[in-house]
């Protein structure tokens, strides 16, 4: 069985990190991209490939603007 991580809070330095970050977001000056591997269920994956298609957009530029807002709640 898999250990549970217990929640702490922040520390100071991971807030100030965090804030800034989130900073840079509402810039709307994105950073260069970074390739990163991420596993996703195939239902999803198939309905965020036909969103984008019916918006005439990228799937990967949607899943983008939705971590985007994700983040802005």
């Amino acid at each position: 069985m898999r250990k549970r991580k217990v929640k702490s809070e922040p520390s100071p330095l991971e807030a100030l990190q965090y804030l800034e970050s989130m900073r840079q977001l509402s810039e709307d000056k994105d950073d260069p991209t970074v390739m990163i591997s991420l596993r996703i269920p195939g239902n999803i994956l198939k309905t965020l490939k036909n969103k984008a298609k019916i918006e005439n957009k990228k799937y990967q530029s949607l899943i983008i603007e939705l971590l985007r807002l994700g983040l802005k709640k």
